[in-house]
């Protein structure tokens, strides 16, 4: 015997953004990956882009993971040239990471990639909604993390602004 999921079921905002985020997250994973990148690596580079150097134990923070995980994400990083990581000239145990001109490059390239992902994934919306989206899903992130940006995109490559990207005119 099949139950019947209750009334609402398949409209249920919870599950629309979790099966949405789901299908999202492989496309971006993928043009991350085809940038060479993954997802997390993605974040890193645009953490370090907008905030600048970091010390590594405040970058394992910002990307909410253990400073031992985020080792396997910055030595891949740094052998390509993305990154570097120096001592800090005013405490000698602690390792700053920066964003080298090749990882702007790279970042920019990945972003651009992630660009035409969203503008895909949301072509059903006008401008106006999409930033209304963005704003709400803003919203509740800040709600559940407290206010304190645990995900999301380098600031610098944000499209907050009402322009149709290419292709993302309404059907």
């Amino acid at each position: 015997m099949t139950t019947v999921p209750p009334a609402g079921h398949r409209d249920s905002p919870g599950l629309m953004f979790a099966l949405l985020g789901n299908e999202t997250m492989r496309r971006l994973r993928d043009a991350h990956t085809a940038n060479g990148l993954s997802p997390r690596q993605f974040q890193i580079l645009g953490l370090l882009h907008d905030r600048g150097p970091l010390g590594q134990s405040d970058l394992a923070t910002a990307v909410d993971t253990a400073a031992s995980i985020l080792v396997t994400q910055l030595n891949p990083l740094e052998a390509d040239g993305l990154v570097s990581r120096e001592r800090d000239p005013h405490d000698r145990r602690r390792h700053v990471v920066l964003l080298t001109a090749l990882g702007r490059e790279r970042l920019q390239k990945a972003g651009a990639a992630q660009q035409e992902v969203e503008d895909d994934v949301f072509r059903a919306l006008t401008p106006a909604q999409r930033a209304q989206l963005t704003r709400l899903l803003i919203l509740v992130r800040d709600d559940l993390t407290g206010g304190h940006e645990q995900c999301g995109t380098p600031a610098s490559l944000d499209r907050e602004d009402s322009r149709p990207a290419a292709g993302s005119a309404r059907r």
